[in-house]
């Protein structure tokens, strides 16, 4: 499962292998690097709208969150549900009116006492997010328009 959340190219770095993308969401900028291919074959400029995905399995979540780290991206949310499976659970958090999800594991769930109502930051690496941009005429599920 991923979220989707929409916002606005501030930034493009260019470098002869990877690019870095500066994306506003609302009020948090989010850095995401891809390769230099992608970025060209995007055309992706500065002002552009964007969505960025987030798998639920590259969210690591926090609470009480201070101190450095090198990943880039930092959100915070509140926990709004937990849907518990017999490894893995749900934490289900809104951020700036969205829904993201993220997948821990019920030992982290217990550990870290995450409940319901609870701040919490989801903190993901530059390089795990993914740039997507619908082309005209296709589809979210690749199917013609």
């Amino acid at each position: 499962m991923a979220s989707r959340v929409c916002g606005t190219i501030t930034g493009v770095v260019k470098g002869h292998i990877h690019a870095n993308v500066q994306v506003l969401w609302k009020s948090i900028p989010l850095s995401v690097v891809i390769t230099r291919e992608s970025c060209d074959d995007m055309n992706l400029s500065e002002g552009d709208s964007i969505s960025v995905l987030m798998k639920s399995t590259d969210l690591i979540l926090a609470k009480a969150f201070r101190g450095i780290l090198s990943a880039r991206n930092y959100i915070a949310g509140v926990v709004v549900s937990i849907l518990r499976g017999d490894v893995l659970s749900k934490v289900i958090f809104e951020s700036q009116g969205e829904t993201l999800c993220a997948i821990v594991t019920n030992a982290s769930l217990e550990e870290m006492n995450i409940q319901t109502g609870e701040e919490i930051t989801a903190i993901v690496k530059s390089t795990e997010l993914i740039l997507f941009r619908n082309k005209e005429g296709i589809s979210m599920n690749g199917g013609n328009t």
